[in-house]
């Protein structure tokens, strides 16, 4: 009887080890998972239009003028005064074309480095701007207008020549808006 159970303990122990060898196999299959991601979305934020105005200092012996032009989000603002005290405000339309909204987190221009004395430039909105929301279908995006204030400050010289500055917006995804 002996024999028999050594070979039923025998027997037993292939098929446990039999069973381990199928489960490990089971439990070390390879998985391989493969996707595609694709995004629909769009960012298009942008300068569309810019107009300036002017105001005469008193004493001018000519009317002063102003011109924008706009490329992406950069807006180039040709001041051409006559006297000390003229003025030029030049408007700026910041609109969204994309289907993402977003909002402005800086404003800036940039002053030509020998005429710094003789201007003074004033932005506004400052800060970060409103969300300009996001174009939907057929429906027209978000947009914002931005002001450049350039006066000439030099009371002892006449502007000698036009003076071109350069206003730059910079527009990130406004996540609290999507």
């Amino acid at each position: 009887m002996n024999k028999n159970n050594n070979n039923i303990i025998i027997g037993a122990l292939i098929a446990v080890i039999a069973v381990m060898g199928v489960a490990f196999a089971a439990f070390s299959a390879n998985l391989t998972i493969n996707g595609t991601a694709t995004i629909a979305s769009t960012w298009k934020v942008t300068f569309t239009a810019g107009s300036c105005t002017s105001t005469v200092a008193k004493d001018a012996a000519a009317p002063s003028s102003g011109t924008v032009a706009v490329s992406g989000t950069t807006a180039t603002i040709t001041a051409n005064m006559s006297s000390p005290g003229d003025k030029i405000t030049c408007t700026i339309v910041a609109k969204n074309e994309g289907t993402l909204a977003a909002k402005r987190s800086d404003f800036v221009l940039s002053t030509p480095l020998a005429s710094a004395t003789n201007y003074t430039v004033t932005l506004s909105p400052t800060g970060e701007g409103t969300t300009l929301k996001a174009k939907a279908g057929t429906v027209a995006g978000g947009q914002e207008n931005l002001s450049v204030v350039i006066e000439y400050k030099n009371v002892t010289a006449k502007p000698s020549a036009a003076e071109t500055f350069k206003a730059t917006a910079t527009y990130v995804q406004d996540l609290e808006a999507e």
